[in-house]
Order: C-alpha cells, then structure tokens, then sequence
C-alpha cells in the first residue's frame, strides 16, 4: 500500500507540473503581439517601440520576481504544515491569477496583466513544494531519476503549451475568443490539477518541522550564501541559470539578424529544443544518472554544454543549430535534476521544503538579473547570448570543482 501512494504522489506531482508548464507555455508566445500590435489598446498607439519592449520586458520579469518570493515562502511553510495544503493553496492562487490575465485581456489593461504575473509567479513558488515531495519519496539512488522525470514533465507541458497557445488564440469558446482563449484554457487546466492534487496526493511530508523560520526574498537569498558548504555550489547554480538563461532567450536575436529567421522558425527551434528537453530529461538521461555519481555528472554536463554553445562563434553556419540544439537540451536536462539531487541529499528531511525554496529563489534571481542586462550588451553584438553563455556556463564548472558538496 505504501509503495502504491509513493507512485501515486509522484505521479500527481508530475501531473501538477506538466499541467503548470502548458499554461506558462500556453500564454508565453502571446505577450510579444499583444504589446506590439498597435489594434490593441494595452498601450497608447503612439507607444514607441523601445518603450513597447522596456513593458514587455517588465512583464516577463514579473514572475520570477514573485517566484523569487514564494518560492521560498511555500517551502519552507511546506515543511512546518505539510506539502498537500501549500499545493492546494498555490494551485488555487494560479487559477486566481489566471482570471485576473483574463480581466485584463478583456479590458486591454496593461496593469491587471502585470498583477496576474505576481499572482502566478508567487504561486509557481510551489514547484519548491513539488520538489521537496519528490525528495520525501525517492532515496537518494532515487532521486536523480525522479528529478529527471519532474523536468520531462515540465519540459513536455512547455512543449505543448507554446503550440496550443497560437492555435487557441485564434479560436472562440463561448462567449471568449482571440487572446482571452488561452487564458480560459489555463484557468480550467489549473482547476483540474486542484482535484488532482486534492483526490491522488498523499502526503508525503510525515515528520513536519513546527521550527522551521519563514524566510523572505533578500533575506533568503542571503541564507544561501552563508549555510555552510554550501556558498560555492550556489554560486555555481547562479552562474550557469544565468547564462543558460541569457543563451536561451536572447538567442533569436541572433538568428533572425544571421540567418534572416522569421516569427514561425524561431518558434520551430524553440520546439525543437523543448521536444529534446522532455526526451531527455524522462529517457535519455537515465544510463548516466544510474551508472555516475550526480556530482560528476554535473561538472562535466557544464563544461561540455559551454563547448556546445561556445562551438558558435567558429561554426556559423545555420544548420549547426539543429545537431548542437538536442546536445545542449540533453546536458540541460542532466544539469537541472542533478542540481535538485545534490542540494536535496545535503540536507536534512526536515528541511527539503526550505532548501528547494532556496534553490529556487537562487534561480529566479538569474532570471530576474538576465533580461534587465540584455539590451545594452545585445547592443555591443547579437553574439552576445553566445559569448556570456559560454562563458557563464563553463565559470560555473569551474567553481562547483571547488565546491565542497561536490569535493566531499
């Protein structure tokens, strides 16, 4: 029985994540055209295009902001009350957030659309939850494995999502119809996974810790530079999110200015890439995290996804990025569960739910700092994603070499 409800909180686990991921990836292609299109009134129609990109993106910005907040919120109030309630209430907030989205496409209000993003990024918070459930309910040979498949899920739902949003958007549901579909969609898919959660998870934090100190934004981010051991290997986590994230978001610039890309190639590379993500992250990875030590497996996926990237700047042609795109996807999806791996086995079961939350705002900080950078070092060059990815990516190696999680 008890290996019956382990399987089953995984699988809701890993459901709430691919269901999270579509409605992220379902509303993210529709942000560009809504703030550029000058038929639709979120902004003045005189609205310079500088102006129109500085609001696109403090909208993007929006949720990790939030999720840099809650992540560490929901984990650590996780530990002290369990992992169930915190899914509930966050699964509940995205919908919330998700309906103010819908208010704002209706009204064609800039404002309500920037306070969904808060509202859903706090409650994406919750993949810190999810996380620590997973680690609740894998040993430590385990959890390489099921962290790989809680990626495969949130890469294949982000997969989809980007597909569904663009079909969606130009199809009517009752009495909704162009921008405001996807976000009905994602309300009603985030209302499913609430009876999810509430009808299959178990749970799985069974020794709670009623001491556990709530810790928020800043103060947080500190605690992860001062725990011990662990200053060096959070670095790392900070250097290579924000090069891979640099990488991954900016590099259209450089394809559509190279390579003259239109709207709908980029869109098929980002396909591309998230099929190869999810193929990896639930199969391919597997013969290596069950033959390697993850701290192994980790400083070498850095050091040769900076070769896949650096590998650019020599070999322009544009085919390239078909044979090194599935390269870099299947490093990344070595990189993130091994990083959730480490963190999760250096600490005590009393305190997943508060290291994920960590881990997470880490992350989000990098998210949070790469596109406020973007523009003027895009303005130096459009190789720029290549140069600090690289970069970024093959500096992390080197400090999580002398990382003492990974040394001892």
């Amino acid at each position: 029985m008890k290996r019956l409800q382990k399987y089953a909180s995984l699988g809701s686990i890993l459901l709430m994540f691919f269901i999270d991921f579509i409605g992220v990836g379902l509303v993210y292609p529709l942000f560009l055209s809504m703030l550029f299109r000058a038929d639709i009134n979120f902004l003045p129609a005189a609205t310079s295009h500088a102006a129109r990109g500085l609001w696109l993106g403090i909208i993007l910005s929006l949720m990790p902001l939030a999720q840099f907040f809650g992540a560490p919120i929901l984990g650590t109030l996780s530990d002290r009350f369990g992992r169930k309630k915190l899914l509930l209430a966050s699964i509940a907030l995205d919908v919330v957030g998700y309906s103010v989205a819908l208010s704002g496409v209706l009204l064609q209000n800039i404002w309500l659309l920037g306070l969904s993003r808060l509202l859903i990024g706090f409650a994406a918070g919750n993949e810190a939850v999810g996380s620590a459930a997973i680690a609740d309910v894998s040993t430590p040979e385990e959890k390489a494995k099921h962290f790989g498949l809680l990626h495969m899920a949130a890469g294949t739902g982000f997969a989809v999502g980007p597909f569904l949003g663009g079909k969606l958007s130009t199809m009517s549901i009752g009495m909704f119809s162009g921008y405001a579909v996807p976000f009905v969609c994602a309300a009603i898919m985030d209302t499913i996974n609430f009876i999810s959660v509430a009808l299959v998870f178990k749970e799985t934090c069974t020794t709670p810790n009623k001491n556990s100190v709530l810790s928020f934004g800043i103060k947080n981010l500190k605690k992860a530079w001062v725990l011990p051991g662990f200053f060096l290997f959070f670095l790392a986590v900070f250097c290579y999110n924000f090069g891979w994230s640099f990488y991954w978001e900016f590099i259209p610039t450089h394809w559509i200015t190279s390579y003259n890309f239109t709207v709908e190639m980029v869109g098929n590379r980002y396909a591309w890439g998230a099929a190869w993500y999810a193929l990896s992250a639930g199969l391919l990875i597997r013969p290596l995290v069950n033959r390697f030590k993850t701290e192994t497996i980790l400083y070498y996926a850095l050091m040769l996804c900076a070769l896949s990237i650096g590998i650019h700047l020599i070999a322009t042609t544009e085919w390239i990025y078909w044979l090194c795109i599935p390269a870099q996807q299947f490093l990344m999806a070595l990189i993130f569960p091994a990083t959730s791996a480490i963190i999760s086995n250096h600490s005590s079961d009393k305190a997943q739910g508060e290291m994920m939350g960590i881990l997470q705002s880490v992350q989000s900080i990098a998210l949070i700092a790469s596109p406020l950078i973007a523009g003027p070092l895009l303005g130096l060059s459009v190789q720029m994603p290549i140069v600090l990815g690289a970069c970024m990516l093959f500096i992390a190696g080197l400090i999580l070499r002398r990382s003492t999680l990974v040394l001892s």
